[in-house]
């Protein structure tokens, strides 16, 4: 069955476009979506051209005051119905590839008078002499458009240059004004035009000079619009940006050539083509499935510029809009199942190529400088291995050993000094969980210190994600045919393990701890973390009974709404996002993180397919059926969302933070392996589904070159591999 993904997706509330590759508008709390144009920011990678553009109707110069009345999304557009008395005016935004964000605006006189009105297009734009202020040049009026140059800053960063157009299709005169400060409002009667429109249109003027480099500049363009009675007519305008100049000038032509609402729907069509195919009996999971392939395109960027070599998958919006070590795990698990492994490898791709010289990796990578002091612990091992089982290639892997090694090497020269097997946390952030007990536990002043490495402990989840890499290389050398480095990985890997077990494993308590190295006792707090070992072979079945006593208690973890990143019973636990009294931004002190709860999922599918567990395999089944349903604005099934943390116990999210779309955790990764069943052994796949009482349908995935299809229809299961039928265990 055919589905109409952008259709299924439409909703009322939600403004963000994408579909380019540097720019994106996705402002976090707009302020201006009620008036024509994009006047909140644009996002050119993770910084601002603040602010967009807008778009002023003139009649007799007297500007038009429009009052927005509807407004409906889906991921290529963005329609907002504008009256004012007898006008209408319908503006349809779309982002093109081309980095260009359209508006395709239709407008209608509804009154019996002949309408001749001028249309504005304007901007207002910093200007400083300052290095670490904005500032902008214009460079010059190009057909259409004016093209300017942007110096964009950011708190501790280089400035990075722009070339930024505002265009008109029809253009017939501009003027550019430089102003001191006022308001910097999209409202025509704080500008210089609203005196300077005259009969004929804008005075063709460029003005640039004052007798200092502070204040606005003022770029507006103009074209009239004659209405007959009942008649109605539409134009292009927009903004794109671009390294250079010619780029910039070509995008800008090219989308005020065509109509960019189709051109937009194209692109987002053509992308979901090429996806799997999952047709899934249940409306939540269905719209999930796609909403989650919809945040993966919108913060994608296919882009060869300084830093970012390879196509990858930034976290978030705005500030977010950086490739992250800690998230490039979850892009890597989801962009394997797409036909195409290049956003997947990129991911790692972009580290590798910018691998510090110690061995280490980034925390972020910005489109003009490395994080310099930041680092996030990663599971690289396991998501390589999950992406050569999907997209197989020994060329890719010859290419990652050495610098993977590499990244090994330094935690067991930098982050083992004891030689022990486990793997040094050392500070709040790095393990990308701030704010909880696990920190304070070891140094009460832990939460006061910012990325200075001031800490120090053995962590459950650096040493998990240490070990699986361990294990990645033993097998990439065994592929390599490198005998003697894959015994010696496989050593290594078996060091870690004893050491978890004989260190981390509380068999009292039953349950896994991080260790304070000054004395390598177990510090005893309660973490999601601490049921990470449940992912791998270091447990065996005598360590369920402590995976179900705690993860499974409605006291410690499996609240309401699973699964508490901290135990309810910790002193410093909140569901309301506080850590000592104060609201924060990115507490891991008892928030649901969609981070948190991918992983433990995989925690209880791991454990129940390995033991045969049929309590863990219904587990299973409830978490992702509470994790799903709780990603939706109060449960309505029109208004799926990702934010980065929710409340335990009502479900609802941190919206005062503005962050929705965060691409920080995996979900169409456990529908393909839970849902639909897909496992792998060394001969293939092979199909293991959990108990999700739901038909579905699921086509158009590749796997290792062919094709598999499956179809679950009222508890008939029917499946095909390259053609041939497979069974279900």
């Amino acid at each position: 069955m055919e589905i109409d993904i952008l259709k299924m997706l439409e909703r009322k509330d939600k403004w963000y476009l994408g579909g380019g590759n540097r720019l994106l508008w996705t402002p976090p709390f707009p302020l201006h979506l009620d008036r024509p144009g994009a006047w909140d920011f644009v996002s050119y990678f993770d910084l601002r051209i603040d602010p967009g553009y807008t778009i002023s109707v003139i009649d007799r110069g007297v500007p038009v005051d429009f009052i927005c009345i509807d407004r409906l999304w889906n991921p290529a557009s963005l329609s907002s119905l504008f009256r004012a008395g007898d006008l209408e005016m319908l503006e349809e935004k779309a982002l093109l590839k081309e980095d260009f964000l359209a508006s395709r605006v239709t407008l209608k006189n509804d009154s019996k008078e002949m309408k001749e009105l001028d249309i504005v297009v304007w901007t207002a734009q910093q200007c400083s002499d300052s290095d670490s202020e904005v500032d902008t040049q214009i460079i010059d009026a190009v057909g259409s458009g004016i093209v300017f140059k942007k110096r964009l800053v950011k708190p501790r960063r280089r400035p990075y240059p722009a070339h930024v157009i505002l265009a008109l299709e029809g253009k017939e005169s501009h003027n550019v004004s430089f102003s001191e400060r006022t308001g910097n409002l999209p409202n025509f009667r704080l500008t210089p035009f609203y005196e300077k429109l005259e009969r004929d249109g804008l005075i063709e003027r460029i003005d640039t000079n004052g007798i200092n480099r502070e204040g606005l500049l003022y770029i507006g363009l103009h074209r009239k619009v004659k209405l007959a009675p009942g008649s109605e007519t539409t134009f292009n305008c927009g903004l794109g940006a671009a390294p250079g100049v010619e780029e910039v000038v070509r995008a800008a032509g090219r989308s005020l050539g065509c109509d960019p609402v189709e051109e937009s729907r194209r692109n987002w069509e053509s992308y979901f083509r090429f996806l799997p195919r999952f047709s899934i009996g249940e409306p939540y999971f269905q719209k999930y499935y796609y909403y989650r392939w919809y945040g993966l395109k919108l913060f994608t960027g296919e882009v060869d510029e300084a830093y970012m070599k390879h196509p990858a998958i930034a976290e978030g919006l705005d500030y977010f809009r950086a490739f992250i070590t800690y998230s490039a795990q979850c892009h890597m698990l989801e962009t394997r199942w797409s036909a195409s492994p290049e956003v997947a490898r990129g991911s790692l791709l972009n580290f590798i190529e910018n691998q510090r010289e110690d061995g280490s990796f980034a925390g972020h990578i910005y489109v003009n400088q490395l994080q310099e002091n930041g680092f996030y612990h990663a599971d690289w091992g396991r998501a390589v291995m999950e992406l050569h089982r999907v997209h197989p290639d020994r060329s890719f892997i010859e290419r990652i050993y050495e610098p993977l090694k590499k990244y090994l090497a330094y935690f067991d020269r930098v982050r083992d000094r004891e030689g022990c097997g486990l793997y040094d946390v050392v500070d709040q952030f790095e393990t990308g969980q701030e704010y909880m007990s696990r920190y304070t536990a070891v140094d009460p002043m832990a939460d006061r210190y910012g990325w200075i490495n001031n800490i120090r402990f053995k962590g459950v989840d650096a040493t998990v994600y240490v070990y699986n890499l361990k294990k990645a290389l033993a097998w990439m050398a065994g592929l390599l045919e490198m005998k003697e480095e894959r015994m010696f990985f496989e050593e290594n890997a078996a060091k870690t393990k004893k050491a978890v077990l004989e260190l981390m494993w509380d068999g009292d308590e039953e349950i896994f701890s991080d260790v304070n190295p000054v004395d390598f006792k177990r510090t005893g707090v309660k973490a999601a973390v601490c049921f990470y070992p449940y992912m791998t072979d270091i447990v065996d079945e005598s360590h369920l009974p402590g995976l179900k006593k705690h993860l499974l208690n409605r006291e410690e973890f499996w609240t309401e709404y699973p699964v508490a990143s901290t135990s309810v019973d910790d002193r410093l636990f909140s569901q309301w996002a506080e850590w000592k009294g104060k609201r924060h931004n990115c507490p891991w002190n008892g928030r649901v993180w969609p981070m948190t709860n991918s992983h433990m999922v995989d925690v209880l599918g791991f454990c129940a397919r390995r033991f045969g567990d049929r309590l863990l395999r219904e587990k299973t089944v409830e978490l992702v059926e509470k994790f799903i349903k709780m990603m939706y604005y109060e449960g309505d099934i029109e208004r799926p969302n990702c934010f980065e943390h929710y409340n335990p116990f009502n479900g609802k999210a941190c919206v005062y933070r503005g962050v929705d779309d965060y691409q920080h955790s995996w979900v169409v990764d456990l529908l393909f392996r839970y849902l639909a069943g897909i496992d792998f052994t060394e001969d293939g796949p092979m199909l293991d589904p959990f108990p999700f009482d739901i038909d579905f349908e699921l086509d158009n995935l590749v796997i290792a070159g062919k094709e598999l299809r499956i179809r679950s229809e009222k508890g008939i299961f029917e499946a095909q591999y390259d053609g041939k039928r497979i069974n279900r265990l």
